[in-house]
Order: C-alpha cells, then sequence, then structure tokens
C-alpha cells in the first residue's frame, strides 16, 4: 500500500530555492524535516511548513531520533535544512526578522542535543537501527529487494555475530549483567511506541485538513477510505505509518521486520515483559522510599555469571518454552501464550507460530543474554500470574512489591502464615516479624496453615481460633499458589511453611532494581561485597532499616572486613546527630552487635561519648569493669534511659493492642511506664522534672511519646513539666516498629481503599 496523496508540498522547489542561494540541501534530509513537521501540524501558508522554536525543539529532540536513520556525519544537514525552512519563512514574509534570528539560534542551540538523541544507543528503534546497518554496509536503501536480500544474508549469521553487530553483545564483566538485554528491550519498546505514533500523528493530521481545511493549503496526507471500521481504520493508518517511515530508513523494512524477519526485531505489539518489570521494580523502590537512602540489605547471590546461568538452566520453565517453540500445537495453551510472550514463539503474518530469538538466545547465548532472557520470562511470569485465578493481583503492582519485600529479607527463610497475615492486613507483632517459620511440611502440594495455637506463636498474636485460622486460609493459599508459580523460574522455594527467594530470584529482582535507577539510588541491591567497601555512616544509615538478624549479620562482615579499626567510625555513626526518629533507628542497632566482641579498649573511649557513654558504661558494668560515676556524661545517661523507657511504653502498649477489647483506650500512664520512670526519677540529679528536661535534650522525638503519657503523672509538677516537653517536642509519635512492613501495610491499605 502506498500513500495516496504527497506528504509534503513541493520539496523540490524548496531544494531549488536552496541550490539558488549557494547553499544546496541534502535531499533526503530535507524531506524528512518537511514531512515531521508537517505531522506536527505546522502551519503551511507558503507552501511549506513554518518552524518554530516549540516545533524545532519537537523535530530535533524527539521525532527525528525516532524515524530516520543517518550517520554522524550526516547530522548537520538536518540542522541545515531546518535553517533554510526557517529563511524561506522569513523570506515569504511570514516572519520578521527578530523572531528569525531568535529561530534560528534556538536551532543552532537544539543542535548539541540533537547530536546526541541521534547518536544515543537508549534513543534507537529497530528501523533506525537496521536502516544505519544497511547504510554503513553501502546498501542502496531504496531497493526493496536489495534490503531484503541484506536482512536474508544478516539472518544466516551466527547469534553472536549478529548481536555484535547490533550492538547488544553482552559481557559478563558488565555491572549490571543484563545491560545488553536491558538495552534491546528499551529498543523494541521505543519501536513500539514510535509506530504508534506514526500512525496518530497520520490519522490527526487527515482529520484537521478534512475538518478545518486551510485555504490555500493542499491535503498532506490521504483520507481513509471511509466504510473502515475502527479496528481497520487502525490497521489503515499503521500501514501507511509503516509505508512513510520506510522513507526515512530503508525501502519496505518495517514491513519486513514485522514480517518474515520479525524475529530480527523482538518486542512486536505489546510491552516487552523486561521493560515492565524494570520499570516496575524501580517504581515499587522509589515509591516506598521516595529519593531517601534506604538500600535493600546485600542477599546471598550465586559465586559468578557462569554459575547464575547454570541455575537459570536448571530450571523448569525455560526448558518448557523451549519444546513449545519446536512443537507449538503439542504445548497447552498457558504455555504458549509465556512462550509468546517472552519471545520463545513469534506469529508469523500468516498467524503460524514459529521459535522466536529467545529460543535462539537460550541455546546460544552466553550469561549475559541468559540473565536478560530471565529476567524477560520473570515479567511474562509475573503478568500471567497476575490475571490467572488463584493468584490474581488485588493491586496493581502487589506481587512485584511482595517480592520486593521479600528482597528486604535477604534470603532468609519467611513463614507463609505471617505473610499472608500482614498482607491480609493483620497487626503482627514487631519482635515476631522476623521470626522462624513453622517447623516442618510438605514440600509440596497444597499449603495448610498450621493449628491455631501453633498459629498463635508464629503471628504472636493472642488466643487465635479455629475461626481465625480459617479466615486467613485463603490468603496463605494464594500467596503460595503465587510463589509456587514463581518456583518454575527458580526466584522462589518453599519448604511447608518456609518461603524464602533463591539466590538465583536475588540476583534477578537485584538486576532489575539496577538497571530501572539511575545516579546513587543505582545502589539500592548492593552486594556483600559493595556493603564491605562503604564507610560506617553509609552502612548506618542503610542497616538502620534492615530486620534486626540481617543488620546482626551484615554488620559482622562489615567488621570483620574492617579489623579492629572499624569499630571507632561505627560508633560516631551510630551517635550521629539527626533529626526526627533516626538517631533512635540508629540506635536500635546498637542490638545487633556482638557486645562480647566489642574491645575493652573501645569502650573505655566511648565512656565520654554524649550518647553512648551511658551503653558503654553498662557493657563494663556487665563485665565487672564498673568505671567511676563522673566518666560518663549525664547526656548519655539520659540517652540510655530514653531509650529504655521507651523500650518499656513500646511493650506495654504492644501488651493493650494485643489483649484489649476493641476501641478500648490505652491508659494514661501506663503502670509499667509510671513505675520505670519513677524509679529513674528517684536516682536522677533533681528528679524527675529534671530527668524530662534531659530526656527531652537527649532526644526530642522519642520524648514525645513519653512526655505525652507521663503528662497524667500524678505529681503535678512532674505532669506540668511533661506537657511542657511535650509541646516542644518535635511532631509526630515516637511509634517505630523498625520494618518496611509498616509502608507495605499502609501501601496495601491505600491501594485496597482506592480499589473499593
Amino acid at each position: 500500500m502506498t500513500i495516496a496523496t504527497p506528504l509534503l508540498a513541493d520539496p523540490d522547489s524548496f531544494l531549488a530555492r536552496a541550490e539558488e542561494r549557494g547553499a544546496p540541501l541534502e535531499a533526503r534530509a530535507a524531506e524528512a524535516v518537511l514531512g515531521l513537521l508537517v505531522l506536527c501540524e505546522a502551519r503551511r501558508r507558503t507552501g511549506l511548513p513554518e518552524p518554530t522554536e516549540e516545533l524545532a525543539a519537537e523535530l530535533l529532540h524527539t521525532l527525528l531520533p525516532l524515524y530516520v536513520s543517518a550517520t554522524e556525519s550526516e547530522l548537520p544537514d538536518y540542522v541545515a535544512a531546518l535553517v533554510a525552512l526557517a529563511d524561506h519563512t522569513r523570506e515569504a514574509g511570514r516572519l520578521n526578522a527578530k523572531r528569525h534570528a531568535k529561530l534560528v539560534a534556538r536551532v543552532h542551540e537544539l543542535a548539541e542535543g540533537f547530536l546526541q538523541a541521534m547518536t544515543s544507543p537508549r534513543r534507537l528503534t529497530w528501523p533506525r537501527l537496521y536502516g544505519n546497518l544497511l547504510r554503513a554496509d553501502g546498501v542502496d536503501t531504496t531497493d526493496r529487494q536489495a534490503v531484503r536480500d541484506w536482512l536474508d544474508a544478516f539472518a544466516q549469521r551466527p547469534h553472536a555475530e549478529r548481536h555484535a553487530a547490533l550492538g547488544f553483545a553482552a559481557s559478563c564483566a558488565q555491572e549490571p549483567l543484563a545491560e545488553a538485554a536491558w538495552a534491546e528491550a528499551l529498543c523494541a519498546e521505543r519501536s513500539r511506541q514510535a509506530r504508534l505514533l506514526l500512525a496518530g500523528r497520520l490519522e490527526a493530521v487527515a482529520v484537521a485538513e478534512r475538518e478545518r481545511p486551510r485555504p490555500g493549503e493542499g491535503p498532506s496526507v490521504a483520507a481513509a477510505p471511509a466504510d473502515l471500521s475502527d479496528d481497520e481504520l487502525d490497521d489503515w493508518y499503521g500501514e501507511q505509518a509503516a509505508v512513510l517511515a520506510d522513507r526515512w530508513t530503508a525501502a519496505g523494512l518495517d514491513a519486513l521486520l514485522q514480517g518474515p524477519f520479525a524475529h530480527l526485531a523482538p518486542g512486536g505489539e505489546a510491552p516487552v515483559p523486561l521493560l515492565t518489570l524494570v520499570e516496575a521494580m524501580a517504581g515499587t523502590h522509589l515509591e516506598m522510599n521516595g529519593g531517601e537512602f534506604a538500600p535493600l540489605p546485600p542477599a546471598p547471590l550465586p559465586v559468578s555469571a557462569e554459575d547464575q546461568a547454570a541455575r537459570l538452566r536448571a530450571t523448569e520453565l525455560p526448558r518448557l518454552l523451549e519444546r513449545a517453540a519446536a512443537d507449538p500445537e503439542g504445548a497447552d495453551e498457558r504455555t504458549r501464550e509465556l512462550a509468546l510472550a517472552s519471545g520463545f514463539l513469534v506469529r508469523g503474518q500468516d498467524g503460524v507460530l514459529g521459535p522466536g530469538p529467545s529460543a535462539e538466545a537460550w541455546s546460544d547465548g552466553g550469561p549475559a543474554e541468559l540473565t536478560g532472557l530471565a529476567l524477560t520470562m520473570l515479567g511474562a511470569l509475573l503478568s500471567r500470574l497476575a490475571e490467572e485465578e488463584g493468584t490474581a493481583e488485588e493491586y496493581d503492582g502487589e506481587h512485584v512489591l511482595t517480592l520486593y519485600l521479600l528482597c528486604g529479607e535477604a534470603g532468609t527463610a519467611q513463614s507463609v502464615a505471617r505473610l499472608a497475615a500482614l498482607g491480609d492486613m493483620w497487626f503482627v507483632p514487631p519482635e515476631h516479624e522476623s521470626a522462624p517459620p513453622a517447623p516442618g511440611g510438605p514440600e509440596t502440594g497444597d499449603y495448610e496453615l498450621p493449628d491455631p495455637q501453633a498459629l498463635t506463636e508464629i503471628l504472636g498474636i493472642p488466643t487465635l481460633t479455629a475461626s481465625d485460622r480459617e479466615g486467613l486460609q485463603p490468603a496463605a493459599t494464594r500467596l503460595v499458589r503465587l510463589m509456587d508459580g514463581l518456583a518454575a523460574l527458580g526466584v522462589t522455594e518453599r519448604t511447608g511453611d518456609a518461603l524464602r527467594l533463591t539466590p538465583l530470584g536475588s540476583a534477578l529482582l537485584r538486576e532489575a532494581l539496577v538497571l530501572g535507577l539511575e545516579g546513587p539510588a543505582a545502589d539500592a541491591f548492593p552486594t556483600r561485597e559493595q556493603v564491605r567497601g562503604w564507610d560506617a555512616g553509609r552502612l548506618v544509615a542503610a542497616a538502620r532499616y534492615w530486620p534486626k538478624p540481617v543488620a546482626r549479620q551484615t554488620i559482622g562482615d562489615w567488621l570483620a572486613a574492617h579489623g579492629a579499626e572499624g569499630w571507632a567510625p561505627l560508633f560516631e555513626a551510630l551517635a550521629a546527630p539527626c533529626p526526627g526518629p533516626d538517631p533512635a533507628r540508629r540506635r536500635s542497632l546498637l542490638t545487633t552487635l556482638d557486645a562480647a566482641a566489642v574491645p575493652e579498649e573501645t569502650l573505655h573511649r566511648l565512656l565520654a561519648d554524649p550518647v553512648l557513654g551511658g551503653w558503654a558504661e553498662h557493657l563494663l558494668t556487665a563485665r565487672g569493669q564498673a568505671p567511676a560515676a563522673p566518666a560518663v556524661p549525664l547526656s548519655a545517661r539520659a540517652v540510655r534511659l530514653l531509650d529504655e523507657l521507651e523500650a518499656v511504653r513500646l511493650a506495654a502498649s504492644l501488651d493493650h493492642r494485643m489483649t484489649a477489647a476493641t476501641d478500648e483506650p490505652e491508659p494514661e500512664p501506663f503502670p509499667e511506664l509510671l513505675a520505670a520512670f519513677d524509679k529513674a526519677a528517684a536516682a536522677w540529679p533533681g528528679g524527675g522534672q529534671a530527668l524530662l528536661t534531659a530526656l527531652a535534650a537527649a532526644d526530642p522525638y522519642t520524648t514525645a511519646a513519653l512526655a505525652q503519657q507521663l503528662s497524667h503523672h500524678p505529681d503535678r509538677a512532674t505532669a506540668e513539666q511533661a506537657r511542657r516537653a511535650w509541646r516542644t517536642s518535635l511532631a509526630g509519635s515516637a511509634e517505630y516498629v523498625g520494618s518496611r512492613r509498616t509502608k507495605q501495610s499502609n501501601r496495601r491499605a491505600d491501594r485496597k481503599r482506592k480499589r473499593g
């Protein structure tokens, strides 16, 4: 099919006038500039499209990098054509001298960005990429048969050689490993978007010219036949767009890459699963943490790229898809759909299924290509599980969020029952969030929750009944089906109630997250080796969010790597002044340290620290080496008392929440807190009022919740002082459970409310 009406208005006369002015233009560049400006619905009062600063930016930074194949040496031709068009508009009296000079200056400003956009590997489309290769090989890109012959010869080249020629050659030394696959996925997605955009622009111009004809301007594009349905109309404009795009790449190229050579340009009409997964992981991380430095803890990973590839080759799903590629009719419908989505199968123009590019990559690819292929399969599998009965998502991105949160557990086993309870909005006491799963249970088959007594122990929720267990079973069954489905790709493994991410699963999700984030956020999922190389401040800033068992192991690894010299900077980072709840979060990491391993010399030096001196004193006293009282500043003693009192308050609040009747208010103050405070105040210089002042000075944020409780102290003077401390403390509650699951619950609750 051809474009029935020329897209351009007299390009020959434009080229002739440029020749007369002594500044001849390259015809192909001029035709592309004119045509794309027509698609921007530029005014054509001179017979040619009239550029503006806005249109120049769209042309140079968006449209030309989407549709035109050109060598770097040819790029100035496009800038020259745009400047010549501005000159023509000025000569025709449609642009005054000042506006003309401003427009030309803007074009030259945009030229640098145009060069970057046209040469960036991340801005390519399949037609542009193959058009560049054809031109580099000296092929006549206006000859359809020559283009087809070149593609046929290219398809016969070995897989690795083709990828190298395309610029997607992968190396095991790359970080991330799937960088080449990511670039290929971007190319596929950009190609899909470019095709849709061009068809939409053609239709928009046709409709505008039909509904609002401009005097003196002829039609730019062909009008669609009147008897087409909506779907037929979309197809018609899509075919017109393909023919038009070939003017700027190579004759017949679009149809060839959509048809007999589709395996050379994977991606098709649907979003690429790898790209979808990467964007979902990055989006989840940013939604959970914003711009805050909050990396996931390092997890066990395969020891090498080759080990990772071997683990992948041992999984069930790719072998199943490979068999589907060899025998599409012998595969069930679900497998065929997964094979199509992940590129193991492609559907030809005649509707016949045949082996796709992923089948060849699986057979011949190295570790880096297999990693990219695994991300594609994981994205396709997640998309399928999100829609299937029994595993359908309750809100968009739910399954990716579940995997992201499992990444936060660093490969440690989690209880299915506990994860299901948290996902179903049950309140699980913080100290039980990292408790081990229930022992035993079958490795495969249907999952049954433990009995109510065992469930009570796992969740830390008292007096659970058979009815409670029955109510939780659907959420647990759904979670198990999801995780067992992902096990087909080796991402998860489960034995009874124990569920974890495998090293392969952690590696793939780490790849997705690192690919999707840029700048400092790319450290969102560091390796153990990377964390060992961090300074103490970076380690503490990250570990404050991690589950305590994971933080304990990682900090222990860091100290082992840094030796005796690591203790001083670690304690300095733990005591660093910070706003809001951060000081308490940092001090909570003291409980993850092996107290017996802290050198005595370090503890004695730490006694004078205004924040951690009280902790060091307590440790030395436990070793039978109590220091002299003046050695520890009062501020450090206040910090230690504050943490002890806050622990009492949190325990009392939790006990009330777990045992009190619904909506029963908390006692004010808690008897346990009142007793602990009075005991501390009796030994504090100046008594309770002075102690409250010292606590607020030590950590106003954490003191706020204590002061609110103690504002009901029976001693009026102490109660008044507590109210003053409360009013001057930082806003907000000191309630902090130290877990990402708080954010998970909030996010799930928000999504469920929106779903309504």
